[in-house]
């Protein structure tokens, strides 16, 4: 298995992925394994994540909805150095903003500032339907690490 703690080559491997609208969110299941991610049941759905997976941003919440030890330990470094950077007084205004963001194209960039490089491969999947007669839309993002892939005959 790859250390995760070091270095990595080339991009984050980043796909933006949009639904027709008015289609149900995709039933996502990991690219390595095939195990699905989040089960419906009873109206609810349940967290099935594989070892895989890194990472689930909800559209719909705005934040991270699943991560990994590896991606909160990683995210944890990442809050750290912004707050050195950022003195609480300091965290308003465009520069905060562009530093701290993860939202549509900036997602990969906080990728690879979180230190991830071309094992790691998100899937933005963005989807819409009608809310109290208006459209909304949302993208929710799935990273996969594929550092955790590791030798059966190990």
């Amino acid at each position: 298995m790859q250390d995760n703690a070091s270095a990595s080559i080339g991009q984050v491997g980043y796909v933006s992925i949009e639904q027709p609208f008015g289609l149900q969110p995709p039933q996502v299941h990991c690219p390595i394994c095939g195990q699905q991610q989040f089960v419906e049941q009873d109206d609810e759905y349940l967290e099935t994540p594989c070892e895989h997976l890194a990472f689930v941003f909800g559209g719909e919440e705005d934040e991270f909805v699943y991560a990994s030890a590896d991606f909160s330990a990683r995210f944890a470094r990442f809050d750290a150095e912004l707050d050195l950077r950022f003195p609480e007084e300091a965290r308003v205004g465009e520069e905060y903003e562009e530093a701290s963001s993860f939202y549509r194209d900036l997602f990969p960039r906080r990728l690879a500032d979180l230190g991830y490089g071309a094992h790691l491969l998100a899937l933005r999947i963005t989807y819409g339907g009608m809310a109290e007669g208006s459209p909304v839309w949302f993208s929710d993002v799935y990273g996969f690490d594929y550092s955790t892939i590791r030798d059966e005959e190990a």
